[in-house]
């Protein structure tokens, strides 16, 4: 097959595999930074890119030569978050009724639901409630449009093979760089992986993911802060075959995270990352007997 890459200018790259394919998958759906023109937020753009997982496509961008299929967003989460389901929107944001479904969430309750109201330490996106129109355009024009490729892939790859791994690819901030933003809840691991306690991908998978960080020497938990969100949820079905695990990576390891800039760190977690790759591609396909 050959990794013919798809691109919808500003939303979203699709990266096919090289060579002979496998039933896995890679999305980074938090490292996207080009910022669309109507994102007319209120608050300093310095003050919300901490948002963005920088540089996590990068990182991963190794898996399509293992086989597996990347696809990665190119907006800004704070803009509208792919990795929250569409009845996550704070109404209260909204200058009128909201025609969908609302349901109650923590995120949204933290200000980080489906369109970000909240930039930490007291900063807040606007000064103003959003019109259901623009809402409705950034539902249209970047959410749906990276959930549809999702699907694409993961229908494609269950009807060819029956079965399905997944890896959702994000970064966490540090414990010090947290507390800058009011959160003091950040992990010390360097990894964590996040399966809703057991709820997305089976055992084994996870161990296989845990055993390859930390023979790269780093540290590794299992659903401590971060167990995964819409994205997991909505593509892991263990019980019949499909396996997602959010993989989150400290900042701290090759950022630095005021300024968004690549530090010294970076090439060494590149490498790890290319060697975990590699071994999340021997597990799928030792499993299929390839």
């Amino acid at each position: 097959m050959e990794n013919q890459k798809f691109q919808m200018t500003g939303v979203l790259q699709r990266r096919n595999p090289v060579g002979t394919a496998l039933p896995l998958m890679f999305d980074s759906p938090h490292s996207g930074n080009t910022y669309p023109t109507d994102f007319a937020h209120d608050c300093p753009r310095e003050n919300i890119r901490w948002g963005e997982d920088a540089f996590i496509d990068e990182l991963y961008e190794t898996a399509p030569a293992r086989g597996a299929w990347l696809l990665a967003a190119e907006f800004p989460r704070t803009y509208i978050d792919p990795n929250r389901g569409l009845e996550d929107l704070d109404p209260d944001m909204i200058d009128g009724s909201w025609p969908g479904d609302i349901r109650d969430n923590p995120k949204r309750d933290q200000g980080i639901g489906l369109v970000w109201r909240n930039a930490g330490a007291g900063v807040a996106f606007y000064q103003r409630k959003l019109s259901i129109e623009e809402v409705q355009a950034r539902i249209d024009g970047y959410w749906q449009p990276y959930h549809a490729q999702m699907a694409e892939i993961a229908g494609e790859i269950q009807q060819r093979w029956g079965r399905r791994w997944h890896i959702n690819c994000h970064s966490m901030p540090s414990p010090a760089f947290g507390k800058t933003l009011e959160r003091d809840d950040m992990p010390k691991a360097e990894v964590v992986l996040g399966d809703r306690e057991g709820g997305t991908c089976d055992g084994a998978f996870v161990e296989v993911v845990r055993e390859a960080f930390e023979a790269e020497g780093l540290d590794v938990s299992v659903n401590e802060k971060f167990k995964g969100v819409e994205l997991v949820r909505k593509f892991g079905d263990p019980a019949n075959g499909c396996h997602s695990l959010q993989v989150e990576l400290g900042r701290a390891l090759y950022m630095d995270e005021r300024r968004i800039e690549k530090n010294d760190g970076f090439k060494a977690l590149h490498a790890s990352v290319t060697r975990v790759i590699g071994k999340v591609a021997d597990y799928v396909s030792a499993e299929i007997g390839a």
